[in-house]
């Protein structure tokens, strides 16, 4: 019998004068090996084999960590088997296939789904851990619901990904929620070696809404409803328009006052810092581009007198002092706090939303509204800063932006009550 193949019984058994094992129902519980090649058996093997085939116990092998097979064997053969296909069984099942699978010979140069997948996420790593959770929260929403007999990358195709879909869109999952997520399993079959990934699906057409900035009205409300503590959060988010990922790994070292009377700014730069498990995270900004914020002087002088304070390398530090990651939810109750959800939204389609009932809306769920998002927040910057003159290219380094394009979209329709005299003042006499 080969190394890492023994088979052994557990029995109550005793040495005898001899030095050798019998059963004894008196004994102790021993596991015992049961010998290989030929010659003569111990006498307490007849009795195991005997015992084994009425169904009473069964024969095991010793797995890698210590533990001993199930199920038991009912004959010495076919534990040895078990036993010689065990690391079989285990590279199997950490490919997600079966072990015909893996010794067929036609699939030796493929790439099973799994493999690709946990390699995938562990590059990922190195993104944030909210940019993780999604890849792989993703990811297995896909892979769960594949044909049981789709195991490899070179299996997914076109009709793969329009079932995939199907089945979100059958959920009531939004178009553009859609397309982010088959974008997600295309970065996958791209890290696996798929060329052009994205010609295998027809993204859906997503309606493009006027951009809703928050109004001074709903401002005033929102900060009604903070402690002082959010104010100073949501103050920060509103004055950088950063991204937040931006605000979470924002540190006090990137905060620069030039000399005179110049604004202060915030850096928005590459970091890496050590994690919670001392392995490294690296936040890296979009496009990998850096950028300075100019910081309104009561911003600055808010973050001056916060950091007399702060033990912290972080504007924002969590319990851990790690970057804070919990800045939306937090928001959104706050805007329900504030009565400014707007009681349209169904609650049971929210993501991550496990209390949402079928029938309820945002208007009894604080988590619930989409109206309320981060990125709102960014996109009212955006709007003072050009209702205030300032240019489009100089909004769109602000932003950190590659396309004009992207930074137009970003922009509201300034309300007539702002440019009533405009308007009036533009219609000639008649």
């Amino acid at each position: 019998m080969a190394n890492g193949s023994a088979v052994y019984y557990r029995i109550r058994a005793t040495k005898d004068a001899k030095g050798n094992w019998q059963a004894d129902a008196k004994g102790g519980w021993r596991f015992l090996a049961v010998p290989g090649g030929q010659g003569r058996k111990p006498e307490w093997l007849a009795v195991a084999k005997e015992a084994a085939a009425r169904g009473e116990r069964g024969f095991q092998y010793r797995l890698p960590d210590g533990n001993w097979s199930e199920p038991k064997f009912r004959t010495v053969k076919a534990a040895q088997e078990a036993a010689e296909n065990a690391p079989t069984e285990r590279v199997a099942a950490s490919h997600g296939l079966t072990v015909a699978e893996v010794k067929h010979p036609d699939n030796a140069q493929r790439i099973p789904i799994k493999s690709a997948m946990d390699s995938f996420l562990r590059i990922a790593q190195k993104k944030s851990a909210k940019t993780v959770n999604k890849y792989e929260y993703v990811l297995n929403e896909f892979v769960n619901q594949l044909p049981k007999d789709v195991k490899f990358i070179d299996q997914i195709d076109r009709h793969v990904l329009e079932s995939f879909d199907a089945r979100l869109a059958a959920k009531g999952t939004a178009p553009k929620t859609i397309n982010d997520k088959i974008l997600i399993v295309g970065f996958l079959l791209k890290h696996a070696g798929v060329f052009s990934p994205s010609k295998m699906h027809t993204a859906h057409k997503v309606e493009q809404e006027d951009v809703q900035p928050y109004s001074a009205e709903d401002w005033q409300a929102l900060f009604a409803a903070m402690n002082e503590e959010e104010k100073f959060r949501y103050k920060f988010f509103l004055a950088t328009a950063c991204r937040e990922q931006e605000v979470s790994t924002a540190r006090w070292i990137d905060l620069v006052k030039p000399a005179g009377n110049k604004l202060a700014e915030f850096r928005v730069v590459k970091k890496t810092w050590a994690g919670t498990n001392g392995l490294p995270r690296t936040f890296a900004p979009k496009s990998h581009q850096s950028r300075s914020i100019p910081l309104p002087t009561d911003m600055w002088d808010m973050l001056r007198d916060r950091q007399k304070t702060s033990e912290s390398v972080w504007i924002f530090p969590n319990v851990e002092d790690q970057p804070e990651g919990h800045f939306l939810r937090k928001f959104k109750r706050i805007a329900f706090k504030a009565g400014l959800n707007c009681g349209q939204c169904d609650a049971s389609r929210v993501a991550d939303q496990s209390k949402g009932k079928p029938g309820t809306t945002c208007a009894s769920n604080q988590d619930a509204c989409a109206k309320h998002y981060l990125h709102r927040l960014r996109k009212t910057r955006a709007t003072m800063w050009h209702e205030a003159g300032i240019s489009l290219r100089t909004i769109q380094h602000y932003l950190g932006h590659k396309s004009l394009e992207t930074t137009q979209i970003y922009l509201g329709v300034t309300s007539s009550d702002k440019v009533a005299s405009q308007i009036n003042d533009s219609m000639p006499a008649l």
